[in-house]
């Protein structure tokens, strides 16, 4: 009966030793490297949502000009 206790003992341990390593080794660099990697994206996401406003205002731009070129002014029909 010693063994097992001996070795539960031992298991307690190397666990102990498995959660401060993960805790005090693992884990702070797992968030480092997550920040930096949301950073990274979020810069990525505001290009791309400054492309898409871009690419919005350039097609309302042009479906205005389209509206201006097909009608005429009101005051001046048929010349």
């Amino acid at each position: 009966m010693d063994k097992f206790e001996e070795i539960g003992r031992k298991l307690d341990e190397e666990l102990t030793r498995l959660r401060r390593f993960v805790e005090e080794e693992v884990a702070p660099e797992t968030e480092r490297r997550t920040a930096s990697f949301l950073r990274e994206v979020s810069g990525k996401l505001s290009e791309a949502a400054s492309k898409l406003e871009a690419r919005y205002a350039a097609r309302n731009a042009s479906q205005k000009e389209g509206a201006t070129e097909s009608n005429p002014p009101a005051g001046n029909p048929g010349t």
